[in-house]
């Protein structure tokens, strides 16, 4: 339990868990609204 906490407490370790946990939301987030066009979204005033 020891080396656990050790190895937690380590810079890199910490932001490399921290790094892939923000890039899976990202990817979560990407896939779950998807790429209507990467140039442009959808619009949404077509009325004026």
């Amino acid at each position: 339990m020891e080396k656990v906490k050790k190895l937690w407490n380590h810079t890199l370790t910490y932001v490399s868990v921290r790094t892939i946990y923000y890039l899976a939301i990202l990817i979560l987030l990407v896939l779950l609204y998807g790429f209507h066009d990467m140039n442009a979204g959808p619009f949404i005033y077509t009325e004026f």
